[in-house]
């Protein structure tokens, strides 16, 4: 079929064979330079991304901090008892024109949430009630500074506006009103700014609040005061307080490269977002012009590649010519011309020519050795085909079936199969197919039909014999083995049953000789040892067996129990392979009488359940505080010396906390102890609340608690604490009639690869707490010398 197409030579086919592998690897090399390149500059872009990203959150911060400072220092000017407040709120509003620069309006409330004043006044105004608003009232009731959710104006629903809020603050120290500045999400003063920065061609830069998740600046404004429709899963997990690099997301129904940054100042999300085909565009030009240049290399390789195939093969038809003449003359020696390995395989050919007929004079001597070895065999020996059928077997054979050697000849041709008793005759036939269909030989026991009826059993091996020609013979080899199977069943059913008994106890059992080698171990026994029976057996027991004096400490050894307390249980400690002390009761007994087992040991142990749990009781009291539950200084230690221990040879980032409550004396004195008791009670649970399961938490006494945050970077460690600062602030305990609230100062270090002993680094965060408490308290500090 192929003589009349292009490819029915040789040449042809080495030719498309070997364009189609030129192609197939200019494609490979240019798919992965592309990907490669692709990949390295997502890379960058997603850096880039990321860097600019930080540097805008960093510029709000500093705008939004910058108009927080302003606010909170006119505020704070204002030291005015209400009703002066009230009267003289027009005059003091004027004073701040200034803020006019970074606020649309200035307004100033009473108490009760009454709007009392505003610059630049505007009519009707005057008046308004505010005090149902979320920022008056966080601002009235928490007495700090505030920044609003976005606000619609009643008066006017397209216009929205944020307003940051600060207490003014009478003489006495009351809450005599508040201060308040606008920002509309439309005027150019903050957000036009922000909304003209370009990214690239079509990116943008978004802010979403974190607690109403509406958008206060977008590309497009009628996203303006609404909420994500579909929340893309990185917009998500930054909601949820993730952040994580620049990653591929979906952005007005486009894919795009998308990183959020959290604000410090504001609970605000700023957002960069870039097309990701404008991030890509070089990739596509870079790969482009890799397959222009595959295309280019592969046209001029292709003669290259015609001309190198016609001289490869120029050879081939003289040595064709030549090795047809083999067929008359096999044993003639022939020249070949051509090239050296076109010679070398002439000659190979020649040789296996002479080969074969070695071995066919070789393989007629040996089957006269064979047939004289099987007549004089005591084994049965079989040769059949690949129909099973009998070629050759010798008297031994006809023996194990109970039938006279005289009648060989008559079986020659039979089927070997038919001899199998039927209860044997399935599981031999397949594995007689296996051995057909892989050539693998097999052994196994069977039952033979025995012409006088006794149960003969023999053991069946067979193989296939290497064969000269086309047909397929196989080697049989029977065995008489009735005595010895028929021994064998006896010794099984007794071991079996001794093996269910032993096997039954839930004991620790082991058997023992007299040099105290182990006999026997049951399964609960091999389980105690960690180790496989076949590891154990014939080995010392003391190998695997180490116990110890539960009041000394002192190793026990197995001949001074059997020399003092034969056959009494003992409470004893075993020490396991890992170290670990596990209480037991152990009895050993010694086998006595004239049995072949005299002078064995059995050993038995059961676990000491009722001492382990008291055990285990006193040590966690040593180690933790009785009134919260937290680890006590102890168990703390004991946790950060560990944690040292293990940084001297694999060192990973931990943060060491020191917390010490502020104004805890004062609840103490006004509530009691039994007050104290249960406010120390509810901040355990905060911080555990706060931290993650692997960290530790203890309190070191009185007032004074600590944290491990283990395996955690230093940014993730103040991240947690300051949540943890703001939860304990937001605490309010009831105590009768009265309402309690405290506060915490937070030192913080980190664990250096140089720290050896746990006081160095406590110091280090107690120095930082202290500092906290100079500071005013309410605060975190990260001890400089760690950082």
């Amino acid at each position: 079929m192929f003589e009349c197409m292009p490819l029915s030579t040789l040449r042809h086919r080495l030719l498309v064979l070997g364009g189609l592998f030129l192609l197939l690897l200019l494609l490979l090399f240019g798919a992965g330079a592309y990907l490669e390149s692709r990949s390295a500059l997502r890379e960058v872009q997603a850096h880039n991304l990321e860097t600019l990203a930080t540097r805008l959150a960093a510029d709000v911060d500093d705008r939004v901090r910058t108009r927080q400072v302003l606010l909170e220092q006119a505020a704070a000017s204002l030291q005015l008892a209400p009703p002066q407040l009230e009267r003289q709120g027009a005059a003091l509003v004027a004073r701040f024109r200034d803020l006019k620069g970074m606020f649309n309006n200035v307004l100033l409330y009473d108490r009760n949430g009454k709007l009392i004043a505003d610059y630049p006044g505007l009519s009707g105004r005057l008046g308004a009630d505010v005090s149902t608003q979320d920022y008056f009232r966080s601002t009235r009731d928490t007495l700090r500074p505030q920044v609003s959710e976005p606000v619609r104006l009643g008066g006017e629903p397209n216009r929205a506006v944020i307003v940051f809020t600060a207490p003014v603050f009478s003489a006495e120290g009351q809450l005599a009103g508040v201060l308040g500045g606008s920002l509309d999400l439309d005027v150019p003063e903050f957000f036009g700014e922000l909304k003209n920065i370009a990214i690239g061609q079509g990116g943008f830069l978004t802010i979403h609040t974190l607690r109403s998740r509406l958008a206060i600046l977008h590309a497009d404004a009628g996203s303006i005061m609404q909420a994500p429709v579909s929340v893309d899963p990185l917009l998500q997990r930054a909601f949820k307080g993730i952040q994580g690099p620049a990653g591929v997301g979906v952005s007005r129904g486009v894919p795009a490269l998308l990183v959020y940054q959290r604000l410090r100042n504001v609970p605000w999300l700023l957002g960069v977002e870039q097309p990701l085909h404008e991030a890509m565009q070089p990739a596509r030009l870079l790969g482009r012009n890799y397959l222009l240049l595959g295309l280019a290399v592969l046209l001029l390789l292709l003669p290259l590649a015609w001309w190198g195939m016609y001289r490869l093969l120029r050879p081939l038809p003289r040595l064709q010519a030549q090795l047809a003449r083999w067929r008359h003359e096999p044993y003639a020696a022939l020249p070949v011309l051509g090239c050296r390995e076109l010679q070398d395989i002439a000659h190979e050919v020649a040789a296996a020519v002479r080969r074969r007929a070695d071995c066919e004079r070789q393989l007629a001597a040996r089957d006269a050795l064979f047939d004289t070895l099987s007549e004089e065999s005591p084994m049965g020996v079989l040769v059949v085909d690949a129909q099973a059928r009998l070629q050759s077997l010798n008297p031994a054979s006809m023996r194990l079936a109970g039938l006279p050697a005289a009648e060989i000849g008559n079986w020659i041709g039979r089927h070997w199969l038919d001899e199998i008793h039927p209860d044997s005759l399935p599981q031999v036939a397949g594995q007689w197919q296996q051995l057909l269909a892989t050539g693998s030989g097999f052994e196994l026991l069977c039952r033979l039909q025995h012409r006088n009826g006794c149960q003969a059993m023999v053991e069946l091996r067979f193989s296939e014999l290497a064969s000269s020609g086309g047909e397929r013979r196989f080697l049989g080899l029977i065995s008489d083995v009735s005595a010895r199977e028929e021994a064998r069943g006896k010794l099984q059913a007794e071991r079996e049953r001794s093996m269910l008994l032993l096997g039954s106890i839930s004991d620790v059992v082991v058997l023992t000789n007299r040099m105290d080698e182990i006999e026997y171990v049951n399964p609960p026994a091999l389980a105690l040892f960690g180790v496989p029976a076949s590891d154990v057996l014939g080995r010392l027991l003391g190998v695997f067996l180490n116990l110890v004096c539960q009041e000394s400490g002192q190793a026990v050894a197995l001949r001074d129990i059997e020399r003092d307390a034969a056959g009494k249980p003992l409470a004893l400690d075993l020490l396991s392979r890992d170290m670990r002390v596990q209480p037991v009761l152990l009895t050993l007994s010694v086998l006595t009488g004239s049995s072949p087992l005299q002078g064995c040991k059995v050993v038995t142990l059961r676990p000491d359940s009722e001492r382990q749990h008291r055990e285990l009781l006193q040590r966690r009291a040593a180690s933790h505080d009785g009134l919260t539950g937290l680890r006590n200084r102890r168990g703390f230690l004991a946790a950060l010396g560990e944690v040292l221990d293990d940084n001297r040879v694999h060192y990973q980032p931990h943060v060491l906390a020191m917390i010490d409550l502020d104004h805890f004396k004062a609840v103490n004195d006004s509530a009691g102890h039994e007050g104290g008791d249960l406010l120390l009670q509810d901040v355990a649970r905060i911080m555990q609340r706060q931290v993650r399961s692997n960290d530790i938490v203890a309190r070191l006494g009185g007032d004074e608690f600590a944290i491990l945050l283990c395996h955690c970077e230093l940014e993730v460690a103040e991240r947690t604490l300051r949540e943890l600062l703001q939860a304990i602030d937001a605490h309010i305990v009831y105590l009768g009639e009265r309402a309690f609230r405290i506060s915490a100062s937070i030192g913080v270090t980190m664990i250096l690869p140089q720290d050896e002993r746990a006081q160095p680094v406590l110091s280090r965060a107690d120095d930082g707490c202290y500092q906290a408490k100079q500071r005013g308290r309410n605060c975190l500090v990260l001890h400089a010398g760690a950082l």
